[in-house]
């Protein structure tokens, strides 16, 4: 599923601290922090609507002039949301400059101000050109404790941290995520059109199968039907920003409560553990504090960012003592692309325990069923379980997903898909050695035909397994479901799940089946 929205550091790590959100279909974005704002286009900036800053260090706001700047005679409103204090630091940086060429005739922007005491907005302020950026004070927002910004789509939480000053902590939350399957809207003759909007407004306030949508030229449809056909429906994303907090009991607890089952945290790593102290001195965390707060959190990727100029030479440092704090083998985000990473190449070789294998499906991120289309070469990954080894030793090579509805669970060589019904499992978990031998194997060549597959024999959805909706592959007539996270761009792990036997773990990668 398209992700809604995509998120960014706005510099390099060792750069100022800033995350640039990017709303791909909604012709918006937000900031996280507002330092160097170079990188960012004037495009760029001009779609942003709302900048939420951790504190007022200058390497967390100097962009600031440059971003008004270039509102400043557009008519789009800008809010900015920062610490106790942030309203009256505004107010004071507007007024340095001279507005006297600014009157009623001038384009009507709008700065919105507030503070956040990390519980809750305490003060709105409005600054408005044609009244020459004098303060104007609001009525305070109604909003749940913790919440910085609500909106049909998502909300902004937002907690206070220790850095000798407050610095605030941000979380994207996005609610339901509803995708439109242009496929599936075209096969039924459907148009496109506002009437979508209100079909997804439908499905995240919980209407139920029977409830009518008014799709133009069509008429009155049930809203299940559209739910099942053309509508992809995923749980929200949440992206979690922490930069300039000192590695406090209580922070910590703050963050990993913050970013509880993250899809993406970016969280600072400016020095090593071996410089804490300098660390504790300046209130920030150590790369080695960030990971354990990630590991703990149960985010499922993790950046780091806001690396301290003294390791400018060797920035790897950095990166691999967060990926040794996340239990990872290489760091983050940082293998060469079609390289396959380190840990599944070490898994391969060497076989892990199911206890291991499942905590690292767990960390994966989940993958939607209209990703997995196509054929995929497989093989499985060891862990003490009978079937290690057997069906590559048959010839197994992958699965097809031919559709959502027709897949080929069992592709064998030389690229024929074999009737999961027809396969003994039950005597190669029960016998494994036998599964293995010459005999079996030449019993298993000679009657490979009558084992062919006459139709699909499982089909594809979207199923919560372990805290965490994903793609699955159910068995159309055996108790059997193959759950799917994603590595990479190129590869997925699988997990066999069968009543009465222990997980089974398999690779998957994006290429054609070869015999």
């Amino acid at each position: 599923m398209t992700q809604f929205v995509q998120p960014r550091l706005v510099n390099p790590t060792d750069g100022d601290p800033g995350v640039y959100l990017d709303f791909r279909f909604g012709r918006r974005a937000m900031l996280f922090d507002m330092g160097d704002l170079s990188p960012l286009t004037p495009r760029e900036l001009l779609r942003v609507s709302h900048v939420f800053v951790s504190h007022a260090h200058m390497d967390h706001i100097a962009g600031f002039d440059r971003l008004l700047r270039l509102r400043l005679h557009r008519a789009r409103p800008l809010c900015a949301v920062g610490p106790a204090g942030f309203v009256r630091k505004v107010e004071s940086r507007l007024g340095a400059f001279s507005w006297n060429l600014l009157d009623e005739r001038s384009a009507d922007f709008r700065l919105t101000v507030q503070d956040f005491d990390g519980r809750r907005i305490t003060q709105t302020a409005e600054f408005r050109a044609r009244n020459a950026f004098r303060r104007n004070d609001l009525a305070l927002p109604d909003m749940p404790e913790g919440v910085a910004l609500a909106e049909e789509d998502f909300t902004v939480q937002a907690v206070a941290l220790d850095h000798r000053i407050a610095s605030l902590a941000f979380a994207l939350q996005e609610s339901l995520r509803v995708n439109v399957w242009k496929t599936a809207l075209d096969d039924m003759g459907l148009p496109v059109g506002p009437w979508l909007d209100e079909a997804k407004t439908a499905i995240r306030s919980g209407a139920t199968d029977d409830h009518k949508v008014q799709v133009p030229g069509c008429g009155s449809l049930p809203l299940g039907d559209l739910r099942g056909q053309v509508f992809r429906v995923g749980p929200g994303q949440r992206i979690v920003y922490v930069t300039d907090a000192a590695d406090t009991p209580c922070n910590r607890a703050r963050i990993v409560r913050l970013a509880r089952g993250a899809d993406h945290l970016f969280i600072e790593t400016p020095f090593l553990h071996a410089d804490r102290t300098l660390a504790a001195a300046t209130a920030h965390l150590t790369a080695r504090a960030a990971g354990e707060i990630a590991r703990a959190s149960g985010a499922r990727r993790v950046t780091g960012f806001h690396y301290s100029s003294r390791y400018v030479d060797r920035p790897g440092e950095l990166q691999a003592e967060l990926a040794d704090a996340l239990g990872q083998d290489v760091p983050l985000h940082k293998v060469a692309p079609g390289t396959e990473p380190n840990w599944v190449r070490r898994w391969r070789r060497e076989g892990v325990s199911t206890k291991a294998a499942l905590a690292r499906f767990d960390r994966l991120a989940p993958v939607m069923p209209e990703e997995m289309l196509g054929d995929w070469c497989g093989i499985g990954l060891p862990t003490g379980h009978p079937l290690d080894g057997l069906l590559e030793r048959l010839g197994w090579r992958g699965k097809r997903f031919s559709s959502a509805d027709h897949v080929d669970p069992l592709v064998f060589i030389p690229g024929v898909a074999l009737d999961p019904r027809l396969m003994p499992i039950g005597i190669a978990l029960r016998w494994p050695r036998l599964g293995r031998s010459a005999a079996a194997r030449a019993a298993f060549r000679l009657f490979r035909r009558v084992l062919c597959a006459r139709g699909p024999a499982a089909h594809l959805a979207t199923i919560e397994f372990r805290g965490t909706a994903s793609a699955a592959m159910i068995y159309d007539r055996q108790p059997i479901v193959d759950h799917f996270r994603r590595i990479d761009e190129k590869r997925i792990l699988g997990m066999m799940v069968m009543r009465g036997a222990a997980p089974y773990f398999f690779l998957l990668t994006d290429k054609p089946i070869s015999g």
